[in-house]
């Protein structure tokens, strides 16, 4: 064979060889198919997502949440026609005894979760948003499901908005503010670390750490300042409550 020839079949025998070699390079990597097969591996047979827990909810760190919606014929609680429990007919707090048991297993101060389910939602479980938030603590579906809840559909249950509600305050409150969340004092609730804390459940912590308070929005401020006035009716009638 002579010098020419001999160098064109090693040529060949190179660039034969070499597409195997590819082949063999990726059935070798992480997830890929099994060596021989060009295809990548289906859909289900790859393994699921685990979401860190700890991780920030990226999808309402900078969601506004605009005011609930009622249908109409809704019942809304008015906190302010809540008397004594010793006046005769005096509207009762609705939901009241599945809030006290969520915010006592949680350690989140009573008069805020029920200060909160105010301003979401006047305690129309039926309440929702152009944003797709929920129930009577206007929680969204995203926000639930990072929080451990696998069917959201679940939401539209009191007992369990109220718990994934609680939990999520919690998480804000445990982010921001500097006192304990079990038992909160009417000056605590005034602080600016509480502030934000409350803002964040409305406008996301995303919003808050970008402004370094409450953020400079209408709707944010607004939703502040009257769960604060909430709170501190609250605090005021579940002391005459346990008299």
């Amino acid at each position: 064979m002579s010098p020419v020839k001999a160098l064109l079949t090693l040529f060949t025998a190179l660039a034969l060889a070499a597409p195997a070699a590819g082949a063999q390079s990726f059935s070798q990597l992480p997830g890929s198919a099994e060596a021989g097969s060009a295809q990548a591996p289906e859909p289900s047979a790859l393994p699921e997502a685990v979401e860190d827990p700890s991780a920030p909810n990226a999808a309402a760190d900078f969601l506004v949440k605009p005011e609930a919606e009622h249908d109409q014929g809704a019942e809304l609680f008015d906190p302010w026609q809540t008397a004594e429990k010793s006046v005769p007919g005096a509207p009762k707090i609705p939901f009241f005894d599945i809030a006290k048991a969520e915010a006592k297993a949680q350690s989140v101060d009573l008069a805020l979760v029920l200060a909160v389910i105010q301003k979401e939602s006047s305690f129309d479980p039926h309440a929702h948003s152009a944003a797709g938030a929920k129930g009577l603590m206007q929680v969204l579906p995203d926000t639930a499901r990072w929080l451990g809840l696998r069917d959201t559909r679940q939401l539209t249950k009191p007992a369990v908005n109220i718990k994934y509600g609680v939990k999520y305050l919690k998480y804000l409150w445990d982010e921001f503010a500097q006192t304990a969340s079990a038992d909160i004092s009417p000056a605590e609730i005034d602080m600016k670390a509480s502030q934000m804390a409350l803002a964040a459940y409305n406008a996301g912590q995303g919003n808050v750490r970008k402004y370094n308070g409450v953020p400079p929005f209408k709707e944010t401020r607004n939703y502040v300042e009257k769960v604060t006035r909430y709170f501190k009716h609250y605090e005021d009638l579940l002391k005459e409550l346990a008299n």
